[in-house]
């Protein structure tokens, strides 16, 4: 991880220890040990849509939370795992021959709530499940790279939609932000601490250069005369697709979509571990109580 991902660990893992260390004893501490996939979606997915998805990539991570209430409870969490894309599934021809890809990888500190359906939906509880809402807010942290001649190469240092020229008036962007995951959990109990969760959560982000594709492109000659080569090379890569010299487009076409922030979605699944005498009060909770 870079700088300010090296500093934000140890205020999350503070978070996370004020937890436990305040409420060790108490039987509405719990942990969770989460495993899944980041599926990233935005311009350089295969087809033009909202529900459009790159590649699936392995992601976990752990959290910890409290049961604030019998069914609303909130938690620390951190992810970490890759998000990837590729010009190369595209079903649309123009965009397979605009041949841009990447991969990223992707960390996340965040702040969930999970609020139980059950409390609203009683007849769920026959079936000895539990199904959630599950909302909040990550702080994550990007970096784009490209595959070019045997190497991965950075791309947001090289300023691919012109950031690096001061005539283009773009900063460059920064490799963190904030995504907001929405989502549904199903979870049921494996023993009376033990439960097992299968989750579906969408993110939302406030940046569309997840995959370092945004807006237009800049000259290819333009940036070579900057004195950016590499950037030229890896913001247009429509001559290695047609296996021919570098296409020479003007500046300003277009590039990416630059109306539509990024998304990524997780799918996964958690053991959770819940602290203390869970069948005190829940006999009807768990099937594992003696009753």
């Amino acid at each position: 991880m870079m700088g300010y991902t090296k500093m934000a660990w140890p205020y999350f893992a503070s978070f996370l220890f004020f937890i436990c260390g305040n409420h060790l004893q108490s039987q509405k501490l719990h942990t969770k040990i989460h495993f899944g996939a980041f599926y990233y979606q935005g311009d350089l997915t295969p087809r033009p849509v909202d529900m459009s998805f790159g590649p699936g990539n392995i992601c976990w991570g752990v959290s910890s939370g409290i049961d604030l209430l019998d069914w609303v409870s909130i938690n620390g969490r951190f992810m970490m795992g890759q998000i990837s894309g590729s010009d190369s599934y595209a079903q649309d021809a123009q965009k397979k021959a605009r041949n841009l890809s990447f991969a990223s990888s992707l960390y996340e500190y965040g702040i969930y709530s999970d609020i139980k359906v059950n409390k609203i939906w009683k007849s769920l509880d026959k079936y000895k499940l539990r199904l959630y809402i599950t909302a909040g807010i990550n702080l994550i942290h990007f970096n784009p790279k490209a595959y070019y001649q045997g190497k991965w190469i950075e791309l947001q240092p090289l300023g691919t939609e012109g950031q690096l020229m001061p005539s283009s008036g773009k900063k460059k962007y920064s490799l963190y932000n904030f995504s907001r995951p929405l989502g549904i959990i199903v979870e049921f109990d494996i023993n009376k601490n033990l439960a097992f969760g299968m989750e579906v959560s969408p993110r939302k982000t406030w940046t569309d250069y997840l995959d370092d594709v945004s807006s237009c492109y800049i000259n290819y000659d333009e940036m070579v005369s900057a004195g950016n080569p590499m950037g030229a090379n890896l913001a247009n890569r429509m001559g290695e697709f047609l296996n021919a010299e570098p296409v020479r487009v003007p500046s300003g076409t277009s590039r990416g979509t630059p109306d539509k922030n990024d998304w990524y979605t997780h799918f996964g699944m958690y053991f959770k571990y819940s602290f203390g005498n869970n069948c005190k009060g829940n006999q009807s909770r768990y099937k594992y109580c003696e009753k």
